[in-house]
């Protein structure tokens, strides 16, 4: 017999959250980030300046200041709009890119590395 391996065509959905900046100015969420979402879908996106850190804290209900996370329905990811955030922040991306995340239950955060990308780190 000759056996021929048939190759998936879908990832395994991943245990760890997830951050996606596209270059486009959307900012992705895995499944992993949307099975905490539960029922809270607007999200404040938050930066620090000497870090390098992207914030989103995740709430129930809008604040003046919250951004609605649209979750597909399949449920295997969410978006944010993140295009002025990014421009003021000066992160600027020339492709896609995912960065690992970090929840803090107790602020309902999360957090990840972008320094790398932030406009005059570094230099």
């Amino acid at each position: 017999m000759a056996w021929e391996m048939y190759r998936r065509t879908s990832r395994p959905s991943p245990k760890s959250p997830t951050i996606t900046l596209g270059k486009n100015g959307i900012i992705g969420l895995n499944t992993a980030v949307v099975r905490i979402l539960g029922d809270r879908k607007y999200g404040l996106l938050m930066f620090d300046r000497e870090k390098g850190l992207i914030g989103i804290r995740i709430l129930k209900k809008a604040e003046p200041d919250a951004y609605p996370i649209g979750v597909i329905p399949k449920k295997s990811h969410a978006t944010v709009s993140g295009v002025a955030f990014m421009k003021t922040y000066g992160i600027e991306l020339i492709e896609t890119r995912a960065f690992p995340a970090t929840y803090d239950e107790k602020s309902n955060t999360f957090v990840a590395d972008v320094s790398e990308f932030v406009k005059g780190k570094g230099e």
